[in-house]
C-alpha cells in the first residue's frame, strides 16, 4: 500500500463510524449516505489496504480479525489526531488567547508580593495574550474558579474549599487601627479582648468571620467590610477600629490620620495569600505559563515560609 493520504483518512473515518454503528444500515443515518454508497467506499478502503475488513450480508455485519486490528489502530490514530489538534489549539491560545485572573484587593504595596514581576515575565514572553483582571473578595474568587469564570485566583482563604488547589505565595502582617483621637489609645498598654469589646469594630468576613476580633463581635456595635478600602473608610470615620495590612495603612499612619493600636499577643493577625486554581480545570497553556511565572517569582519566600509553617 502507498503512503496514507487524505482519501485514506476519510475512508478510515467512515470505517470507524460503520463499526461503532454496528453495520452499514445503522451507519446510513450517521453518514447521511445510501447503503450502496457506503458499501462502495468500504470496497475502496479494502482495495487500498489489500485486505478484507468485514463480512456483511444476511448473517449480519462482522469484523474479520484483520478488520478488528485496523479498527483498533484507527481509533489510536484518530485519538492522536485529536491530541494534536488540542495541542495546536493550546499553542494558538498561548499566542493570542486570554486569561481570566481574579485577585483580592490592595496587594500592590506589600513588599513580599511579586505579582507585578510575574506579570512582566509573562507579558515579555507572550505579548499577544490578553489578561482580564478582576478584584474581588476570596469567597467570590473561589466561587468563580469552581464555576470556571476565573482561570487563576489570588486568595487569602482561611477556610479552603474542596475542589481547589492552593499554592502558598506570601503573607502580610495586619494590625488593629483607629484614628489618633480614639479612646482605646488612652489605656497606655496592649489592648485585650476585654478592652476592645466595648468599642465599635469593623469585621472583614461576610461568609465567615476571619479576624481575631471575631470572638467579641456579637457584643459590639459592628460594621462589615469585604475589602481593605471599605475598612479604611470606616476606620477613618473615627467611629470604628479595624484590622488593616501594615503596608496598606502606612500612608494614613504617616499623615497622622490613623494610629496603630498596641494589642496583646493573641490579637496578632497575619494573612496568607495563595495562588488558587480549580483542581478539575485543565488550564490553557497561557494560564499554565502565568501560573508558572507566579510561582517562580515567589518561590524562594514561599519555600521558606512553608518550611517555617511546617
Amino acid at each position: 500500500m502507498k503512503k496514507i493520504d487524505d482519501i485514506d483518512i476519510r475512508l478510515l473515518q467512515l470505517f470507524l463510524i460503520i463499526v461503532e454503528s454496528d453495520g452499514f444500515s445503522a451507519a446510513q443515518y450517521q453518514l447521511n449516505m445510501h447503503q450502496s454508497s457506503i458499501s462502495k467506499k468500504m470496497n475502496d478502503l479494502e482495495t487500498r489496504l489489500g485486505m478484507t475488513l468485514c463480512h456483511r450480508g444476511r448473517s449480519g455485519f462482522k469484523l474479520t480479525p484483520d478488520g478488528l486490528k485496523v479498527y483498533e489502530m484507527s481509533r489510536q490514530l484518530f485519538g492522536q489526531i485529536d491530541v494534536f489538534q488540542k495541542q495546536i489549539d493550546n499553542i494558538r491560545s498561548i499566542s493570542c488567547g486570554n486569561i481570566q485572573f481574579g485577585m483580592v484587593d490592595n496587594l500592590v504595596t506589600n513588599p513580599d508580593c511579586f505579582i507585578p514581576a510575574a506579570i512582566a515575565m509573562f507579558v515579555d514572553k507572550h505579548p499577544q495574550v490578553r489578561i482580564d483582571c478582576a478584584i474581588a473578595d476570596s469567597y467570590q474568587i473561589e466561587k468563580g474558579l469552581l464555576e470556571d469564570k476565573f482561570d487563576i485566583g489570588i486568595t487569602s482563604s482561611e477556610v479552603k474549599k474542596s475542589g481547589l488547589d492552593y499554592h502558598y505565595l506570601f503573607e502580610e502582617k495586619q494590625s488593629l487601627y483607629c484614628v489618633p483621637q480614639h479612646a482605646i489609645l488612652d489605656i497606655n498598654r496592649p489592648a485585650s479582648l476585654k478592652d476592645i469589646q466595648n468599642n465599635a469594630l469593623v469585621e472583614r468576613g461576610l461568609a465567615h468571620h476571619i479576624t481575631p476580633m471575631s470572638e467579641v463581635m456579637a457584643s459590639c456595635c459592628t460594621a462589615y467590610a469585604p475589602n481593605m478600602e471599605a475598612t479604611a473608610h470606616l476606620i477613618l470615620s473615627g467611629r470604628f477600629m479595624g484590622y488593616l495590612p501594615d503596608h496598606y495603612a502606612d500612608i494614613w499612619l504617616q499623615k497622622g490620620m490613623m494610629a496603630k493600636v498596641p494589642v496583646v499577643e493573641e490579637l496578632a493577625y497575619s494573612t496568607h495569600f495563595y495562588l488558587t486554581t480549580n483542581e478539575q480545570h485543565d488550564l490553557s497553556l497561557a494560564s499554565k505559563a502565568l501560573v508558572n511565572d507566579l510561582k517562580q517569582s515567589h518561590d524562594i519566600k514561599s519555600v521558606m515560609a512553608e518550611l517555617s509553617l511546617g
